[in-house]
This record gives C-alpha cells, sequence and structure tokens, in this order.
C-alpha cells in the first residue's frame, strides 16, 4: 500500500522500518542503512551552534513593576499622598530598627481665599501644598503643587557633620506653618531626625514662595550652644505664644527615646526675629513612655484656654488639658484621655490611668502606626477637625460632629483628590536612581511603549526604558527650578576616568541618573564580551557605561591570631583584584547604537588562571550607566541591551 509524503518523511530515519516496506531488496538493506547514517550526520553538522547566552536580564526592558508617580501627591487610587520612607528609631522593644515615618501636615489658608490648605511634607523632604479649591463648607483637594525647597541633603564632605548618617539625617522632617515673624505670611518651621530646626520665611501670602538657601545657616533656629551635641532628635514643632508675652514660643515634640515629652522654649528675641535657647527650656508635658509625640494646639474643651493634642507611636491622640493657671516654668499640662471615635470615653483612657494604660482602651481613634496632627475648621462648621500624616504615606482626616465644649469625632478617613495619575513602570532586574533623595524634581525612570509615548519607537521588542521629567501640575505656586548643585566633593567624570559608585552620588547633582544591574548571571574568565545598546535623547551631558568587575580567591584558610589583652584578629590570605572599563557615548535624536568590548582579564596571576565559577574563587560584575539631564528638560532613552560572550 502506497504510503503519503507525510508519513514517509516521518519515518526517514528509521532503517529497519522503512525496509519493512521494500519487499524483495534484502540484499540492498545494508546499504541503504549506511546511506541513512551518513544523511543523519550530515544534518547534525548542519546545524547551528548554541547562541551564547545574553549576560544581563530585562535586556529590551520588556518587563517592570508599579511604582506610583507621586509627584503631584496623588496616587493611582487618588489618595493624596506623598513618598513613603523608613528611618532607625528606638522600638518598643529596646532595639533600634527602620521603621516607617509619617508624611507630616499643617493646616492655614495659604493663598488668601479664606480656605483651609493643607501643607504635607514627606518623609525624603518634599513639601506639597494642596490648595482648596472647594466651598468654605465643601472643601476640595485636587494635586499637591510642589515648593522649590529640598532641604535633606547634607554634604558628605561636611566636617561639622562627620559621624552622622549623611543621607538621612535631615530627613523625617516635621513641618508648622506659622506667623511666627507677624508678618501676614504664613512662614514654615521645620524639625528633623538630627534634630535640628529650621526657619523659612515666605515671601507672599498669596502665592507661597519659599526659596531654598544657600546654606543651613541661614535658616537654622540655634536651640543649643554646641550644634554638634543634640539634645533630641526627629523634632515635630509648634508655635503658640504660651506665656502671653506677645511672642510666639516654640513648642517640640520628640522623637525616638522612651523618656519624651513636649518641650517648651520661650522666644527670647523679637516677634520677627525669635531667638531660643537651650537653656531656657521647660517640659510643657511628659510623654510618659509615649513616643513619636507631634503637637498641635488648640481649645480641646471650648474654655478659653489653649490645650494639646499630640499623636504618638501607636496613631493615637492623647489629650493634655490646660488648667487655666498662668504659664511659668515648671507648670506642666496633665495628661487628660485618649480621643474615642464617637466623642465617648471608654473605661480606662482617662487621666485616671498612666497613657500607656490608657492606650490598650477599646473605641480609640487611632491612625494606626506613626502618625503627625493638625487641627482645624475643614467644613465650616465653627468646630475645629483634625487632619493626619500617616505612615503609609497618606493623609487622613476626623471631622468633629460635636459641639465646641464636647468634641465628637468620626474615625479618619484617607483624603481623596485627584482621579489619580498614571504610575511609572520600574523596569525588572535594573535599579534606578532618578536623584529623588537629591531633590530632583518631577524627575523618573519608566519603562514605555509607543502606545504610552510616541516619541519612543522602541528598536526591540515593544517597549523602551525613558528617563526624564514629568510636567509639573503647579498653577499657583512657581515650578520648582532650584536645583541644589553638586556639593564641593563631587568630581563629575571625564575622559577615561571611572564613573563614581553608587554611594558617591549622594554628593552629585540632583539631575545625575543611573541605571545598573548586578551580575545575575555569571562571567567566564579570561573572556572577552561584547557590550552593545541603542540610545537616543536630547539635553543629555556626562553619559557613560560602566563596568565594574571584582575578582577574588582564597589562597588559604583565614586564621585567627591573638594580640594584646587577648584581642582576637581574623587574617585572611586570598587574591583580590577590580577592574572597571568606561564606554562614553553622547545621544543624539535618533536612536544610534553604542557599542565596546569587555575583556574579563586580570594581572593578578592567582586570578588569571582561577576558574572563578563559585568553586575556585567568585567573580561579581555592576553594568552602570550614568548620565546628567537638564533640569526639567531633558530625556534619554535606552533600548536592546546586550553584553555577549564573543
Amino acid at each position: 500500500m502506497m504510503q503519503g509524503p507525510a508519513e514517509v518523511h516521518l519515518k526517514l530515519f528509521d532503517s529497519r522500518a522503512l525496509l519493512a516496506h521494500i519487499p524483495d531488496m534484502p540484499r540492498l538493506a545494508p546499504l541503504l542503512s549506511g546511506l541513512f547514517a551518513l544523511h543523519l550526520i550530515s544534518a547534525l553538522a548542519q546545524t547551528p551552534s548554541a547562541t551564547p547566552k545574553p549576560v544581563l536580564g530585562n535586556p529590551g526592558f520588556e518587563t517592570g513593576f508599579r511604582r506610583d508617580n507621586l509627584w503631584d501627591g496623588v496616587d493611582t487610587t487618588g489618595a493624596l499622598a506623598g513618598e513613603r520612607g523608613a528611618l532607625a528609631v528606638l522600638t518598643t522593644s529596646g532595639s533600634i530598627q527602620e521603621t516607617s515615618m509619617p508624611v507630616s501636615v499643617s493646616i492655614a489658608d495659604m493663598n488668601g481665599d479664606q480656605l483651609p490648605d493643607i501643607a504635607a511634607m514627606d518623609v525624603l523632604g518634599y513639601l506639597r501644598i494642596y490648595f482648596n479649591s472647594g466651598t468654605k463648607t465643601e472643601p476640595k483637594f485636587t494635586v499637591g503643587e510642589l515648593a522649590s525647597i529640598f532641604l535633606s541633603r547634607i554634604d558628605p564632605a561636611d566636617a561639622t557633620l562627620q559621624g552622622v548618617r549623611t543621607k538621612t539625617a535631615r530627613q523625617g522632617q516635621r513641618i508648622h506653618l506659622s506667623d511666627i515673624a507677624r508678618s501676614g505670611k504664613k512662614d514654615l518651621v521645620i524639625g528633623n531626625y538630627l534634630g535640628e530646626i529650621m526657619l523659612l520665611p515666605n515671601a507672599s501670602g498669596v502665592r507661597p514662595e519659599f526659596k531654598q538657601p544657600t546654606n543651613f545657616a541661614q535658616v537654622l533656629i540655634p536651640t543649643m550652644k554646641d550644634s554638634l551635641k543634640k539634645w533630641g532628635n526627629l523634632f515635630a514643632p509648634a508655635t503658640w505664644d504660651w506665656n502671653r508675652d506677645g511672642r510666639d514660643d516654640l513648642l517640640l515634640g520628640e522623637g525616638s527615646y522612651s523618656a519624651n515629652s513636649i518641650h517648651l522654649l520661650v522666644n527670647q528675641g523679637a516677634a520677627s526675629k525669635p531667638v531660643f535657647d537651650e537653656n531656657n527650656t521647660s517640659v510643657l508635658a511628659y510623654g510618659m513612655g509615649l513616643e513619636q509625640l507631634t503637637p498641635t494646639v488648640v481649645d480641646y474643651n471650648g474654655d478659653g484656654q489653649m490645650d494639646l493634642l499630640v499623636t504618638e507611636r501607636s496613631g493615637k491622640v492623647a489629650v493634655y488639658l490646660n488648667t487655666g493657671k498662668p504659664w511659668k516654668p515648671g507648670v506642666v499640662l496633665p495628661f487628660d484621655s485618649f480621643i474615642a471615635v464617637g466623642g465617648v470615653k471608654p473605661a480606662g483612657a482617662t487621666a485616671t490611668k498612666d497613657p500607656l494604660t490608657a492606650a490598650t482602651a477599646p473605641g480609640l481613634l487611632s491612625v494606626g502606626g506613626i502618625a503627625t496632627i493638625a487641627a482645624g475648621d475643614m467644613n465650616g462648621d465653627g468646630l475645629f477637625d483634625l487632619v493626619f500624616g500617616k505612615s503609609n504615606g497618606k493623609i487622613a482626616m476626623s471631622l468633629n460632629s460635636g459641639t465646641k465644649t464636647e468634641p465628637k469625632f468620626a474615625a479618619p478617613v484617607e483624603m481623596k483628590g485627584d482621579a489619580g495619575t498614571l504610575p511609572f513602570n520600574s523596569p525588572s532586574g535594573w535599579e534606578c536612581d532618578f536623584g529623588l533623595d537629591r531633590g530632583n524634581f518631577y524627575g523618573f525612570v519608566s519603562v514605555v511603549k509607543e502606545a504610552d509615548d510616541a516619541d519612543a519607537k522602541p528598536v526591540e521588542g515593544k517597549a523602551c526604558l525613558k528617563a526624564g521629567y514629568t510636567p509639573s501640575p503647579n498653577k499657583i505656586m512657581g515650578i520648582p527650578t532650584q536645583f541644589t548643585p553638586a556639593f564641593s566633593s563631587w568630581k563629575a567624570p571625564t575622559g577615561k576616568d571611572a564613573l563614581p559608585t553608587t554611594d558617591k552620588l549622594v554628593a552629585a547633582p540632583p539631575s545625575y541618573f543611573e541605571i545598573k544591574q548586578t551580575g545575575s548571571r555569571p562571567l567566564k574568565n579570561n573572556k572577552t564580551y561584547a557590550f552593545s545598546m541603542r540610545v537616543k535623547g536630547s539635553k543629555v551631558s556626562e553619559a557613560a557605561v560602566g563596568f565594574q568587575l571584582n575578582a577574588e580567591k582564597e589562597l588559604s584558610a583565614a586564621k585567627l591570631e591573638r594580640g594584646d589583652r587577648n584581642a582576637v584578629t581574623r587574617k585572611e590570605n586570598k587574591a583580590e583584584e577590580k577592574k572597571t572599563e568606561v564606554i562614553r557615548f553622547n545621544p543624539g535624536a535618533q536612536w544610534t547604537e553604542v557599542k565596546g568590548e569587555i575583556p574579563v582579564k586580570f594581572s593578578n596571576k592567582d586570578l588569571s588562571t582561577a576558574a572563578l565559577d563559585g568553586k575556585d574563587g567568585t567573580l561579581t560584575w555592576t553594568v552602570s550607566i550614568q548620565f546628567n539631564l537638564s533640569p526639567g528638560a531633558g530625556v534619554i532613552y535606552f533600548d536592546d541591551i546586550k553584553m555577549i560572550e564573543k
């Protein structure tokens, strides 16, 4: 029976099966078997060898993960929100741990329209003002407008701050809007993690304008004779004329120490130029075990006396009532209770118990986690409402439906603004630094497709990587253009110099970007790798690709040696070598290819002959692409980044 061509093709290399279908030809069987064997060998010889695997992961930026775009102060759900972050603080367990910090909030009419606005500073140090576009009875907030200040950076070369954690020491800022200078404008008082207090004057009562100082000495409020000896940290400021002498005094909630209190520093200067002295400091309210204290001043029970509301570590609100006695040093406001949802004080939440015990009562109003607080009439009913900054970066409000003598608060509800901002798409497998910690207003790095960005036009796949700046939503305040320059310790790379390592970027200008990937696939020693990528952009400078190779091999087991007083030191016997290769490029308006070769070779004889495969030493690598974009205007695209063994 005749077989179809497809069936014969499937049995082509099974000679015995084929011969079974060819009768009376047994003498041809060995010949046919040999011919088929030769045909099979020839076919295998023509099969191409396996293509070398690319070293880099996600080379075409086809995959990514969501990162909220919070430049306009609104997340993808429409919630008012700022950047999130953590700082090392003392926890209730007695250990120091990285702990989520809240956005800080304050309430004031910032543009003279008789409506309360909300100022919020996130943990990184970005100040946004949410201008109220609603009515007196129905507040409405759309987006947050960024102010042109960023006070979180510390010069690594600043000798007066040696020994502090330079990246985070001025983060965790807590703010308070105050007409402390009696100018008719709301100035900004700021406390930070390091224990500094700053005063930034506001240049306008209708278009708020806070200017970036050229140095911190211009804005620091001295509260100690020796600036290196801090007497507290994570200061949360408020102002009020507590001794009724016509000058606002400074109240400070203290940060992460267990013996926290609300301190009062009496103003010893003029109303327009406040002066405070650590030697003239009094405790206004004892925390009695409560921590992470943020105060706000308000007449809580309608008796004409200003009281204190204080948020603490767990997000509850403690009430300290003013007894009405004329204030003098030593007069302390007693703890009264915690605010409860609905205004009813649950049993055990009052002054009959100490604060730590009272905080465990059921039914208490709580924001959840460390929080900040501000008070103001948000809906025009003559009663003060509460606005909270939360440790998830969001802002919540609790409306007062009680009376002036008996306030009654609803549970806090996270506030909504615009419909929501589309998120960025961070590239999987790549680390991206777009100057967020350095005050690079509106900067971003995101995976984009042509449907998202008509200028993208990827050369490989459907996506590419874009770095640049988002448009500013500012309508009342000026668009931030004051970018803090690079510090004196920064050395911009030139010529064939190696690129600065990531930890050196803290001193770089804010507009300096880096995208990098660290070895997820092994490189082979004594091999050369071809690098290529596609790039285009405008207003780009100092662009380069750096390759850092680190080889290490243990030559003998480490030894423990005893020294004086039985001190033990570990001495290792190993070979180490670091190599750096740099390829500089200058992108234009159209896609161009950047090429280079990366030799993986080491001069050390012990390393040059080693496999460096994990068993016989190790080889780690980092590919770092760095570039500077013109602030607010520069843009650059990357695609099809390859690194392949030659």
